[in-house]
């Protein structure tokens, strides 16, 4: 019996109805608009009450976006699509090395890697949920990957690929996907791209797409993770952000005028898109009103009491947008709200 097949009668996931989500089918759609509510609760209503996530979400995406409205009707957690890793990832000490837990990773990822183990699947998932209680799985995305590239020669990396695709595949819990996504990401296969294009969609799993599309080992992937960005609002947005490369004059616009309006908090991004767009550089050169108008909003924002307050290199931009302020109309309160900022930098 093949390692996938283990698993499968393992989580009783054998019948082709759970094991056929790598290649859904069509959804109908003939059209750029979004579907009508009546039109995508008939198609919930088809769905099993607890089908593969990856199915779920595939048979909701159209023209490369979700619903505003989207979510997964038995995952109920409480938090908003992406709000508790974001919690973790910014307002969480970075997580420190620990030999016990490291020692826990290599034991599952052995055992995921292990084809005669399939039947393992349930300590395997123990030991992630575990560690899941007191760290959460998305903070756990660098070290899976470390320890994947620091064991290489005991770890069957042909099984380890195959066990992350079947998690995504046929995962229907949250932590069963951020775990297959943490796996595939330690990989440059060709259809990893496209895996995460796919989850990128989704606030929840856009954290994962941002990690690893940026890299140069894909053609298109910081493409790709520019248009995730455009269509996602949430917590997607402003990890999309975090990571997004501005290599184009395109994306340094974007970034600029509506890289930090998302529906979290602005002030996630506000320096970020004020350091990618090329803010500085933009004030040393000739510049139109629209581009000094969003410039002076990303500093108001940035400069407001938040999660990420402050400016990197506010010394510079800070006196050149006011400079500018000569060619330009500003708003007397954000004069006196630079003004008090580079009085506190003195």
């Amino acid at each position: 019996m093949s390692f996938i097949s283990s698993i499968r009668k393992a989580l009783g996931k054998g019948t082709a109805d759970q094991t056929e989500a790598i290649r859904p089918p069509e959804s109908g759609v003939k059209n750029d608009n979004m579907p009508r509510r009546e039109e995508r609760e008939e198609s919930e209503a088809s769905l099993q009450p607890e089908c593969p996530v990856y199915e779920y979400i595939k048979s909701h995406t159209h023209d490369g976006r979700l619903a505003d409205d989207f979510q997964i009707p038995w995952i109920q957690s409480g938090w908003a699509p992406g709000a508790q890793d974001g919690v973790f990832l910014y307002h969480m000490m970075p997580l420190q090395p620990d030999p016990d837990r490291e020692e826990m990773i290599l034991k599952a990822l052995k055992m995921m890697s292990d084809e005669a183990n399939g039947e393992h699947i349930d300590a395997v998932f123990s030991i992630f949920e575990e560690i899941d209680k007191n760290t959460s799985i998305v903070r756990l995305f660098d070290e899976i990957i470390g320890i994947i590239a620091a064991n290489q020669a005991d770890l069957s990396l042909g099984n380890l690929l195959n066990f992350g695709d079947w998690l995504i595949c046929n995962g229907i819990s949250l932590l069963s996907v951020k775990l297959g996504l943490s796996v595939l990401s330690a990989f440059t296969v060709p259809f990893v791209e496209e895996v995460m294009t796919e989850f990128g969609v989704y606030d929840e799993f856009t954290y994962y797409a941002a990690r690893v599309l940026p890299r140069t080992n894909w053609k298109n992937g910081n493409d790709e993770l520019y248009h995730l960005a455009k269509n996602v609002h949430g917590w997607g947005r402003i990890h999309a952000v975090e990571y997004l490369r501005p290599d184009t004059p395109e994306i340094r616009d974007w970034l600029l005028y509506e890289g930090a309006d998302n529906e979290v908090m602005p002030q996630y991004s506000a320096d970020i898109c004020l350091q990618k767009a090329g803010a500085e550089k933009r004030l040393d050169s000739a510049l139109s009103a629209r581009e000094y108008e969003a410039i002076g909003k990303l500093i108001q924002i940035a400069l407001e009491s938040g999660p990420r307050p402050g400016i990197t290199d506010e010394d510079r931009i800070l006196p050149k947008f006011l400079d500018k302020g000569k060619e330009f109309p500003i708003d007397p309160a954000l004069r006196q709200t630079i003004l008090t900022a580079l009085k506190k930098e003195k």
